[in-house]
């Protein structure tokens, strides 16, 4: 008699593994089509990533990596882009930050200044270290003015001087860098028996110290 083993392996069919091998393809395009093109991609062939709100996180995704590849194109010589819009990318040092807010602003003046007769007569600009300054007098009726052209070291106690120019004009046109910060200009010394106008035009970055 023979009997059976209820321990036998059950061996599936072939159509059976057919089937199920569908049905798991079937499940992956619709798993790829509902969720994984909409989320990654922005693509939505079924409109269901939409509705849950999935193809937004690729927008987000996409947005996120123009804006990066826009900084980069900021740091590079581009041809249409300004140069003070590439300032931004670089931030400047402590040193310069403290240095600009101690000196002016780069300005124009032109001033009459009257020498009296048989009298001598400062003008003075205040300036800081390494500062260019350009300037141009002359004296109105051309008359010659014995002049110094110097400077004067900021917190200096002994009365030192530096001469950058002396000589005797009725016209001087030229440009100084400062060698340090205080006040420079002009002495001008008038020996004739009327006064005398000098017309002064200066250009650069400092205060009028008269």
């Amino acid at each position: 008699m023979q009997h059976s083993d209820n321990n036998d392996v059950q061996v599936q069919s072939t159509a059976t593994l057919i089937k199920a091998s569908v049905i798991a393809t079937v499940i992956g395009i619709l798993v790829l089509a509902v969720a994984i093109l909409p989320a990654e991609y922005s693509i939505d062939p079924t409109g269901i990533g939409t509705a849950l709100g999935l193809t937004k996180i690729a927008q987000a995704a996409e947005i996120g990596t123009v804006e990066n590849a826009g900084s980069v194109i900021n740091e590079e010589s581009v041809d249409g882009i300004e140069s003070a819009e590439l300032v931004i990318v670089t931030a400047p040092l402590v040193a310069d930050i403290k240095q600009a807010r101690k000196t002016s602003a780069v300005r124009s003046d032109s001033v009459n200044v009257v020498i009296p007769a048989g009298k001598g007569l400062e003008y003075k600009l205040l300036l800081n270290q390494f500062t260019h300054l350009t300037y141009q007098w002359h004296t109105l009726d051309e008359a010659p003015l014995f002049f110094d052209f110097h400077g004067e070291p900021q917190g200096d106690t002994t009365g030192y001087y530096e001469s950058y120019n002396i000589s005797t004009a009725n016209k001087v046109t030229g440009s100084l860098t400062t060698p340090f910060a205080g006040a420079h200009g002009w002495y001008w010394k008038n020996t004739s028996d009327a006064a005398i106008t000098v017309v002064l035009s200066t250009t650069g970055a400092y205060n009028i110290k008269g």
